[in-house]
This record gives C-alpha cells, sequence and structure tokens, in this order.
C-alpha cells in the first residue's frame, strides 16, 4: 500500500473518531441536566408547590437549605421548616392561585462538577408567579437544593 494512502486513512479515522467524541462529550453534558431537572420537579414543583408533603420536600432540599428573600433592603434566611409554614397562610390568603396548575419551564441548566444552578419560570394557572434560581450540589445520595433566590414577575 502506498504511504500517502495509509496517512490519509489514519487522518480520516482520528477527525471522524474525535467527531464522535465530542457528540458523545454534547450528549453527556446534555444528560447531566436531567438529574437535576428530576430533583427540582419532584421536591419544588410536586412538593412545595403541589401537596407540601415533607417528606417529597426533604428528600430533594439538604437539611441547612436556606431560600434568601430580599425584603426592604435586607436578606432573610427561610429554611424548609419556615417555608412550609409561610406557604400554608399563602395558600388560605389566596385560594384560588394555590389551586390552580402549577406548570414549569426550565430556562437554564449549568452544571459544573458536582455544582449546579438551574432557573425556572413558575406558573400557576396562567399567572407567572416566580422565576427562580436554584442552587444545588451533588452529594453521596444525590442532587440536593441548597439554596434559592427569586424573583416575583410584576403582573
Amino acid at each position: 500500500m502506498d504511504n500517502h494512502f495509509v496517512y490519509t486513512l489514519l487522518i480520516i479515522v482520528f477527525c471522524v473518531s474525535l467527531t464522535n467524541c465530542r457528540k458523545e462529550n454534547k450528549n453527556m453534558q446534555i444528560e447531566s441536566g436531567e438529574p437535576i431537572k428530576k430533583v427540582i420537579v419532584e421536591a419544588y414543583i410536586n412538593g412545595i408547590h403541589g401537596t407540601q408533603d415533607e417528606n417529597i420536600v426533604r428528600n430533594g432540599f439538604h437539611k441547612d437549605f436556606n431560600m434568601l428573600v430580599l425584603q426592604d433592603n435586607n436578606i432573610d434566611k427561610v429554611n424548609v421548616d419556615e417555608w412550609l409554614k409561610r406557604i400554608q397562610k399563602m395558600k388560605m390568603d389566596n385560594p384560588e392561585l394555590w389551586n390552580a396548575k402549577t406548570t414549569y419551564k426550565f430556562v437554564l441548566i449549568d452544571v459544573t462538577g458536582s455544582s449546579a444552578v438551574a432557573k425556572l419560570d413558575v406558573y400557576k394557572g396562567q399567572t407567572h408567579f416566580s422565576t427562580d434560581y436554584m442552587l444545588l450540589y451533588k452529594f453521596e445520595d444525590g442532587w440536593k437544593i441548597v439554596s434559592k433566590i427569586f424573583n416575583i414577575p410584576q403582573n
């Protein structure tokens, strides 16, 4: 065989392999967001916005979770227990809103190693309820939400 032909063949094989590696890498990055979405949907959407079942919520939120609430130019740290109490009050104050179907749209999932951030828009019925920024860490037992900030749209 001609050396030129062998070199050309090797270069083609190398380029095809490199292209396939890049495709697999991109697929892995896309797939890596799925476990984060799963935790958020189960613990936050179904747990917090749905049943408020403490077991469901606690499965996805770390025990040291804090929601940071901007109020009167100060930051209020709210743990899961306090948050669940606040939700009960919000449900009593506005049952129509809290009985509406909750939907959501993930805007961003960014994962770097064992850290992740997710941005999602949450709707109750036709009302844009909030834009949430969730911070997550991956622990031995999986991904956990460790903090949250949010924006309430001016409807």
